[in-house]
């Protein structure tokens, strides 16, 4: 430990967080100080030297886990060279990071056309919007039902998430929305059903007689009822992160099928799926399909400092360079950020995280199948790499502990909602690990997590499960 770190008075270090700080997630009353000293690999150190397994990989976003050595060597060089320098000006880094993404990681692929670097996830999302509208001259975008796309103006009216759309909830329930109903960025966002709406009674996704998903055949005839020609794009995640869902398999294909035949852009929103969370570099890469843009954000620099990015496909990139882009984002492109990006990209590369996150997701997988055996309050699971999600259902019943499921809001009562139980109980463990929706698990780590932090993780699950089966929790 410095002597820096062991100078520092935590009891004042709480008192300034709950003295000046403005709260997210709970009212100042609720609030409780949980301060971290340092970070180590896929570990939360304490003050008092307590270590915590974070399986919530801070927002699934350190994919090389934390503290990298090679990627703060390259930001301590890179703070010795520059200060700040804003995007209109060209720098080595910002160059070689956009050569990384497309030529040597999608080198195989003839889509890509350029990179806009970003600050944040949001700030892509943002920019994709943007683009998206600007490239087709028309005003629609189609979101999806529970998916979460960011929290800024734009972003926030694509999130579809009931309790994730800078909103307010009070102490006594009361909420209060940043929405504005009826506003024309509002009324400029259309919304399709989640692809796992529409199930029969043995779970399966219906479809019709061609074999068409009934979701995508719904979303469809939305498109054609407004109108392709008012349509800019559709906007999806290959897997919803806060909504926690995994689509059926032939779902991210025939959206792409589909926008292909409507002649609008497929938006695939990869800010936490991509560089290697899912075993593969991106997700769209598991269904054979290629999009019209992506956003970037998180694994993009491992989050060891703030960065995001939008990549175009030839045809959108040749429009945009025949027109001068009234946009400026004072940290798009800084410097020290792109150093960060390069490094982190080229650890990814020369230490081949992404077969890493493979393998470490077969290993998970078989651990979730022997907790499945054990525990009648997992219904079902599904992920790849280091993103899973597991539904937890009442064992008796096999129905979810809470109703409305994704539709939930922050006032329910904590203590009543099964992934706050299982989270609190596997803290006794010293294992971070739940979910942001109240029946789903989600479960993640830093590509490279050792076998026997995955075997600790999976232990702590396992004893938070036997506590939430018992019903202690309901007497309390």
């Amino acid at each position: 430990m410095s002597l820096t770190v062991q100078k520092i008075n935590w009891e004042q270090v709480k008192e300034w967080d709950r003295k000046y700080l403005m709260r997210t997630f709970s009212t100042q009353n609720e609030y409780q100080p949980v301060p971290i000293e340092s970070t180590e690999g896929d570990y939360l150190i304490m003050p008092d030297g307590t270590r915590l397994l974070d399986f919530f990989n801070q927002l699934y976003c350190v994919n090389l886990g934390q503290k990298n050595q090679k990627v703060n060597a390259a930001i301590k060089e890179a703070l010795d060279r520059y200060g700040f320098v804003w995007d209109t000006y060209a720098t080595d880094y910002k160059a070689k990071a956009a050569k990384i993404i497309i030529e040597d990681i999608l080198g195989d692929e003839d889509w890509p056309g350029k990179v806009r670097f970003v600050s944040t996830g949001s700030e892509a999302v943002e920019t994709a919007l943007n683009i998206a509208r600007l490239y087709t001259n028309r005003p629609l975008v189609v979101t999806r039902e529970h998916d979460y796309h960011g929290w800024t103006g734009g972003a926030a009216t694509v999130t579809r998430l009931r309790s994730y759309r800078s909103g307010l909830v009070g102490e006594n329930s009361e909420s209060f929305s940043a929405q504005i109903p009826g506003s024309s960025y509002n009324s400029a966002v259309l919304m399709a059903p989640s692809p796992n709406m529409f199930q029969g009674s043995n779970g399966n996704c219906l479809k019709d007689e061609n074999g068409e998903l009934l979701s995508v055949k719904y979303t469809r005839r939305m498109i054609e009822n407004y109108g392709p020609e008012q349509v800019a794009a559709v906007i999806t995640e290959v897997s919803q992160g806060a909504g926690s869902a995994m689509p059926p398999y032939e779902y991210i294909p025939q959206i792409r099928k589909m926008t292909k035949e409507l002649g609008v852009l497929w938006i695939n929103d990869e800010v936490l799926t991509g560089f290697g969370r899912t075993g593969k570099w991106f997700g769209y890469q598991h269904y054979g399909v290629q999009p019209d843009i992506i956003t970037m954000g998180k694994g993009l620099s491992s989050s060891s400092l703030p960065a995001g990015a939008v990549l175009v496909s030839k045809e959108i990139a040749a429009f945009m360079d025949k027109h001068r882009w009234e946009s400026v984002s004072t940290y798009a492109g800084h410097p020290v950020a792109m150093a960060a990006v390069c490094a982190n990209l080229e650890v990814m590369m020369e230490e081949n995280f992404v077969e890493q996150a493979k393998n470490s997701g077969e290993y998970i997988r078989s651990k979730l199948e022997l907790l499945q055996e054990k525990h009648k309050s997992i219904g079902n699971f599904d992920g790849y790499g280091l993103l899973w999600i597991v539904d937890i259902v009442n064992a008796k019943t096999k129905t979810p502990y809470v109703k409305l499921d994704r539709n939930f809001t922050h006032g329910m009562n904590p203590n009543q909602i099964p992934t706050q139980i299982i989270m609190k109980k596997a803290l006794e463990k010293g294992v971070l690990i739940g979910g942001v929706m109240p029946n789903t698990m989600r479960i993640g780590a830093s590509l490279n997590v050792s076998r026997g932090d995955i075997d600790k993780a999976m232990d702590a699950l396992d004893y938070a499960l036997d506590y939430l089966e018992s019903g202690e929790w309901q007497q309390s």
